[in-house]
């Protein structure tokens, strides 16, 4: 390609936008096609875009209110969309001096698409464009020697300090304080946790029958349908086709059997049709190879990002169903660490089930305790949030309390509290709750 990015626009936004965004992006090692700087005295300007458009590896698209009224951007963009294929990632919207629904009434295809808002100010657009390229050049293995010194060049305090403020300010403003990153869903849990923060790593642990992929795909199902962010669950234990099942039926309140079997209840079959709508809009992605390991972790996680410009979160179901992994503790622990190195590349938080040893069952008290975080081995020393799963009824068959399940949060890197949430758990359908205030 010889060029990184072309910037498709309207004029009107060229001078206050495109033109700072250019210079920033060109100091920045990137090689740019503007129509100013690129076309010449005579040229065809019909040929010129389209030469800009074919050797061009993304298209920035400015996304504005003259962009959305005006015919010749629309041209540049439709060139632009006949490019992407489903593999690869060409468009990267730019939101600038519009809302999301000004974006869903143009092209809903757009608005799905992980954006770039002008609002945040000119540097986070570049370094959002930036994390774009440079993943396609991670990907393809063709990094230049001079942008790989760009980008592992030492941090500027002064930047860090100004984005630190922007994320405070963006928290305060986000209608949600006190949660700064991924939602789970559930209100308790966010609260103690500030949701799954970007670039950390997060253990799920509990014995067996615990319900930790019930609770990895209810998160899942918040993230991608609530919260619209890309979803990727690695499941090597259960097929695409078990988990699809799985999530619908715990979005939709119905019986796992009767689903398989097509005996759905009359309030059943509405229940269905407004679950499958709502999943089928959602960013999700599902990977069930049985063989999982690291590398095709990495890698699909890299097609991921190249495609949807980002990823909201990721979960691996689970550690000890990875083919690398084997009943050695420091496998376990090479292996955290990488993905908490992959966490750090797509800037995402990628969660990670865990089975605890069942030394524990030989307790009286079968409740996990701060103490069986050595139970992790050398695990928890990756992990920026482990959270151990109990439920009292697998132990006790005379608990006769309506089934509440605890989420112990039992380390957060960032010196946090540790302590117990309570969700309620419906066990015939896998599906946890929020408690109501005071149960």
């Amino acid at each position: 390609m010889d060029f990184d990015v072309f910037i498709s626009h309207a004029s009107e936004d060229k001078v206050d936008l495109v033109r700072p965004l250019a210079e920033q992006l060109r100091a920045r090692n990137l090689k740019v096609w503007l129509d100013e700087t690129e076309l010449s005295l005579g040229d065809s300007l019909r040929r010129s875009i389209d030469h800009g458009l074919s050797k061009s590896r993304y298209g920035l698209v400015i996304l504005s209110p003259d962009f959305l009224r005006k015919e010749w951007p629309q041209k540049e963009l439709d060139g632009l969309v006949a490019r992407e294929d489903g593999t690869e990632k060409v468009i990267l919207p730019i939101w600038h001096k519009v809302t999301r629904s000004d974006i869903v009434a143009y092209s809903p295809m757009l608005a799905d698409k992980i954006a770039a808002p002008t609002s945040k100010g000119l540097d986070f657009v570049v370094e959002q464009i930036i994390n774009a390229v440079r993943s396609t050049e991670a990907t393809s293995g063709g990094v230049e020697t001079e942008r790989v010194n760009v980008e592992h060049q030492s941090h500027d305090f002064h930047s860090l300090i100004v984005q630190m403020l922007d994320k405070v300010q963006e928290a305060a403003d986000s209608g949600r304080p006190g949660v700064t990153g991924v939602p789970s869903g559930f209100y308790d849990l966010d609260r103690f946790t500030a949701g799954f923060q970007a670039e950390s790593l997060v253990v799920v642990a509990g014995r067996p029958s615990s319900g930790k992929t019930a609770f990895a795909l209810n998160v899942a199902n918040h993230v991608g349908c609530n919260e619209r962010l890309p979803t990727l669950i690695f499941c090597s234990n259960d097929s695409a086709s078990q988990v699809t099942n799985r999530m619908v039926c715990s979005s939709g309140n119905i019986e796992p059997h009767h689903l398989l079997r097509g005996l759905l209840t009359e309030s059943e079959w509405p229940s269905l049709i407004e679950a499958v709508e709502k999943l089928r809009h959602a960013s999700l992605n599902i990977h069930d190879a049985n063989n999982l390991n690291f590398e095709s972790i990495q890698a699909e996680c890299r097609r991921l990002v190249m495609l949807n410009g980002a990823l909201g979160l990721v979960i691996v179901d689970s550690l000890q169903g990875l083919d690398q992994a084997n009943s050695h503790e420091s496998d376990f622990s090479d292996i955290c660490r990488r993905l908490k190195g992959l966490a750090r590349e797509i800037r995402a938080p990628i969660l990670v089930i865990a089975d605890l040893n069942r030394t524990l069952e030989a307790r009286l008290d079968k409740r996990p305790t701060l103490g069986d975080l050595r139970e992790l081995g050398e695990i928890d020393r990756h992990a920026d949030l482990v959270l151990f799963l109990y439920r009292e009824a697998i132990y006790n068959s005379a608990f006769v309390e309506t089934e509440v399940a605890e989420v112990l949060v039992a380390k957060q890197r960032d010196g946090s509290p540790t302590g117990t949430v309570r969700l309620g758990f419906r066990k015939e359908i896998g599906k946890f709750e929020n408690l109501a205030p005071g149960l």
